[in-house]
């Protein structure tokens, strides 16, 4: 995410699950022949019984006594009621059917998933209604908890490391639902988009909705057909041909991705489609701004290509498959956000030709860090928001702009005496200050450490970090960055992490002058 400024100053179990389990059978022979009848009659039930209580659950007679409940969040210090212990996503399969009139949607979902526990339930985040859910295509219960959670509780218990289906059908009119400040539903006329982070999934997909699961996305949209449906990964088809008056559009990742790097925009665009050093392309221009505005966009849109083989000169290849940028309508309150594949940014920030050429730098470097890497948990914005940061320092300097040394002392200055500033560290920022210095510290810090380290080590360090898909958190990446150097960088982090108060000018902390 980026903000919306160029200059981004500092900011001064609760039921019993029933299996159906094979009673043991007493043969006794008598001198009845009738008994003798029935027991013959009723050995194959007992057989079958016991067969379709093993298909069921696979854990055999004790599943029971042995499953859990799994949670409603994963324990993240800042947002506990992300997401949901117990499975991890493999992929979801979002089939949405968009009503214009009432601004309102009536959906599936398919998750499938991988049990990592024995459960007797599990949760979903959702914020819509839930209308039915199904586990391996049986009817399961549900129930709503606050905001967000959704209970359900399957008619059998799943296996610990076994693979199950959820599928929930759901409605709503994602415009109606507010949580506190959160705000990741848009409508501009007869435009609607769903982005946001940390928060935005819970408004449209029931999901594990922490970035630390990311799962495949097979996502279609039916809509209206003078209306576009624009979403992440690769666009398979705009148009299913049966219905006159509606056309589903089809989008498919082909790379796993966090619940928030997801996103839906529907309204009337102009679209442009083609090849990119071999990546398939799909920008999108709301139709509500001008024709000069839409070919202004438009033109630093394709300009996404040049800009990711400057920033693979840094950090390795690109990580994904397709390449792509979305502008809205919507006066939104960020600048750009790093939705996977497919940047979301802001008009007004596009539409600035100072501004646009990095804002896209920051938003595609976030390919790798932040969609690539993902967060272990949202205290380590560091590994996201100081590269995509950095990388508008770096990507000027290789583009004929300002050393990005020159940017650390000019930017040092301006914020040395604002003690407010750096009382928000890079270890710990809250969660009311998680997009506010980041953007300024986390650049500096990133800097500085090139300077101690060396070109080399730095770069080996961010190519290494940025191409390894995983979840990873800000003290893996001081293990990894530690391990490219001789030198001792506690004292470093010290100053740059973990330091309420800006780092003395020395060359230790990575000052040249």
């Amino acid at each position: 995410m980026s903000s919306v400024s160029p200059d981004w100053p500092p900011p001064d179990p609760r039921s019993v699950v029933h299996q159906h389990r094979p009673s043991r059978a007493a043969y006794a022979f008598a001198v009845v022949l009738p008994l003798i009848l029935i027991g013959i009659l009723i050995a194959p039930l007992g057989v079958a019984l016991a067969l379709r209580a093993k298909s069921a659950g696979d854990f055999g007679a004790d599943q029971p006594r042995n499953a859990v409940d799994g949670g409603p969040g994963l324990d993240d210090p800042y947002f506990p009621d992300a997401g949901n212990s117990g499975y991890d996503v493999v992929k979801y399969e979002i089939s949405i059917d968009w009503d214009v009139a009432t601004q309102s949607m009536h959906s599936t979902a398919t998750i499938i998933a991988r049990a990592t526990e024995p459960l007797a339930s599990f949760y979903v985040d959702l914020a819509l209604q839930t209308d039915k859910v199904e586990v391996n295509g049986v009817d399961a219960g549900f129930e709503k908890d606050g905001f967000q959670d959704v209970r359900v509780t399957p008619a059998d218990p799943i296996a610990a490391d076994s693979s199950f289906e959820l599928t929930v059908n759901y409605s709503g009119a994602p415009g109606q639902i507010v949580r506190d400040q959160a705000h990741a539903w848009w409508a501009t006329g007869e435009e609607w988009t769903v982005a946001g982070e940390p928060e935005s999934a819970a408004w449209w997909f029931p999901s594990n909705d922490h970035p630390s699961d990311v799962a495949l996305m097979d996502i279609s949209i039916r809509v209206p057909a003078d209306l576009q449906a624009i979403s992440i990964g690769r666009l398979e088809s705009a148009d299913t041909g049966t219905e006159q008056d509606f056309n589903t559009w089809h989008w498919v990742s082909r790379q796993p991705s966090a619940t928030y790097l997801a996103f839906l925009a529907i309204g009337k665009y102009q679209i442009e489609q083609g090849i990119v050093d071999g990546r398939p392309y799909v920008y999108a221009v709301s139709m509500q701004l001008s024709a000069e505005d839409r070919k202004k966009a438009l033109v630093q849109l394709q300009k996404s290509g040049a800009t990711i083989r400057v920033l693979e000169q840094m950090f390795g290849p690109y990580p994904f498959t397709e390449v792509g940028g979305v502008v809205p309508a919507h006066r939104m309150w960020f600048g750009g956000l790093e939705t996977q594949t497919r940047p979301v940014y802001n008009a007004r920030s596009i539409l600035n030709d100072d501004y646009a050429p990095v804002l896209i730098a920051h938003e595609l470097a976030h390919m790798w860090f932040g969609d690539n890497v993902t967060l272990r948990q949202w205290d380590d914005i560091f590994n996201n928001e100081a590269y995509a940061s950095w990388a508008q320092w770096g990507f000027a300097e290789r583009t004929g702009g300002r050393p990005a040394d020159a940017k650390l002392n000019e930017t040092y200055e301006k914020t040395k005496g604002q003690p407010k500033f750096w009382q928000i560290t890079m270890i710990d920022p809250g969660p009311d200050n998680l997009f506010d210095a980041i953007y300024v510290r986390g650049p500096m810090a990133l800097q500085a450490l090139r300077n101690v380290i060396g070109d080399e080590a730095f770069f080996t360090l961010a190519r290494e970090w940025g191409e390894r898909p995983g979840s990873r958190s800000l003290e893996e990446w001081m293990a990894a960055a530690q391990s490219q150097t001789t030198i001792d960088l506690k004292p470093f982090f010290d100053a740059w992490i973990f330091a309420p108060v800006a780092p003395a000018r020395t060359a230790a902390n990575g000052f040249r002058d």
